[in-house]
């Protein structure tokens, strides 16, 4: 398959050397990146491919999609999936309508302990889930230009909204280096997020509490707990771990892989360019509640 990847930025670098890994004919555009690329414009190279991954600053997503739309050519598009909503719901539509395959890099969802939470919250192991919470803080100013709720809450929310369904603002603090904000979803869980760019060691993790225990995930470290109340002795908790193999990196990898198994008709995990618009949605929506726009 011709993958053209546009942006040499760091994820748009992960992207190429994926696809490549993966055994596609890969080609790169970048406009300030000095190298010997095949093509001279952005258009050539969307002409050219099957598939696009589009890695550029944010602002940019939205004419790269339409790009891909226009001319019959998948996307993988990075979050957020833009900074507006635009004219989304109706490129999405039109892909729909052209059976094109629109995934958003929100990569979470390949992580492996976040498919395995998943399971558990769908089998009932810890009953009904009540309330969860999301932290991803970091010292990190390379990511600050979309600001931290669009940037590091892109991935938060996309996880909530996976996990629990729809949900409303029902309250938010943000600046530009900090975000602490509430959701309320369709489905009864209230889901409280903190963000930031400020905190020297990194953390990063969420925890679910249900109707009859708990489950706990630290994403870095791979590693996922699930405490249990027993039914029969409501004084005893079963507790139970899981360990995920390979690192980020392997995220990367499999979200490249099944960007590609979905344009080949193959149903697997990823966030949808619907996902994407539905997790924007509640993230503009975040910053209106705080008095940013």
């Amino acid at each position: 398959m011709k993958i053209g990847i546009v942006g040499l930025g760091s994820i748009g670098k992960r992207h190429a050397i994926n696809a490549t890994k993966l055994g596609h004919d890969v080609h790169i555009y970048d406009p300030v990146v000095k190298g010997d690329f095949r093509f001279r414009y952005e258009r050539d190279l969307y002409d050219w491919c099957d598939a696009a991954v589009i890695a550029s600053p944010s602002q940019f997503h939205e004419p790269g999609l339409r790009a891909c739309v226009e001319r019959g050519k998948h996307a993988l598009v990075e979050k957020p999936i833009s900074v507006a909503i635009g004219a989304l719901p109706e490129l999405l539509r039109v892909a729909a309508d052209k059976k094109l395959v629109v995934m958003v890099g929100n990569n979470l969802r390949m992580h492996l302990c976040v498919q395995e939470a998943k399971m558990w919250l769908d089998a009932e192991y810890i009953g009904i889930p009540l309330w969860a919470s999301f932290t991803c803080a970091q010292l990190s100013k390379k990511y600050s230009e979309d600001g931290v709720v669009l940037n590091t809450g892109s991935h938060e929310v996309d996880l909530a909204l996976h996990l629990f369904g729809p949900a409303r603002i029902a309250s938010a603090y943000v600046n530009p280096l900090m975000a602490d904000f509430v959701l309320e979803h369709a489905s009864g869980v209230r889901s409280v997020f903190h963000c930031d760019f400020v905190t020297a060691i990194e953390v990063r993790r969420f925890r679910i509490v249900g109707a009859g225990g708990d489950i706990f995930c630290d994403l870095p470290s791979r590693a996922l707990r699930r405490r249990m109340v027993d039914d029969k002795l409501p004084t005893v908790v079963h507790e139970n771990g899981f360990v995920a193999i390979g690192s980020y990196d392997t995220d990367y990898l499999d979200e490249m892989r099944a960007f590609i198994d979905r344009i080949e008709g193959k149903d697997v995990p990823g966030a949808t360019g619907a996902d994407g618009l539905a997790t924007l949605d509640v993230l503009i929506e975040v910053e209106k509640k705080a008095g940013l726009e």
